[in-house]
Parts: C-alpha cells; structure tokens; sequence
C-alpha cells in the first residue's frame, strides 16, 4: 500500500509526489476535514523541554550503562566459542 498526499481544488487533485508506477490500480481517496497549509511541525511546547526530569529518580542511566556491560558480555562468550 502506498499513500501519497495530494490537495483537491474542487475540480481536481494535484499530487504532492511523484507516482513510483505506471501499471492500472485500485485507489482509494479519503478526504480530510481540513488542509493544513503548513507542512512544517511548528510545537506550541518544546518536547525536550516538557519531558526534561521526568524519570528523575529511576536510575535510567546507570539501568542503561548495566545493560550495556551485560550485552558485552553476551558478545564476548559468544566469540570465545
């Protein structure tokens, strides 16, 4: 399945991609309740920000660096074989 966006004039619909083949296929048109004209992702909030000290106090890094050395570990017995 392959979606390409498009907009629809009242008369026509203008692609925004190219079509990758030229063979016949069955399609499917949905129309959106409304266009956004700004194709940009413009975020009222800041995502780094609004997620910054939310795992405070569950050792996330030291749980990663672990996982990490166990990982290694895994590697290593399996190269010593």
């Amino acid at each position: 399945m392959l979606t390409i966006e498009g907009i629809y004039d009242g008369k026509k619909i203008e692609l925004l991609k190219a079509i990758p083949f030229k063979k016949k296929k069955k399609v499917v048109i949905t129309f959106l309740d409304e266009i956004h004209e700004n194709k940009g992702l413009e975020l009222e909030i800041d995502p780094i920000k609004a997620l910054r000290g939310c795992a405070k106090g569950s050792n996330l890094t030291k749980k990663m660096l672990e996982s990490r050395e166990e990982d290694i570990e895994l590697e290593q017995r399996k190269w010593r074989k």
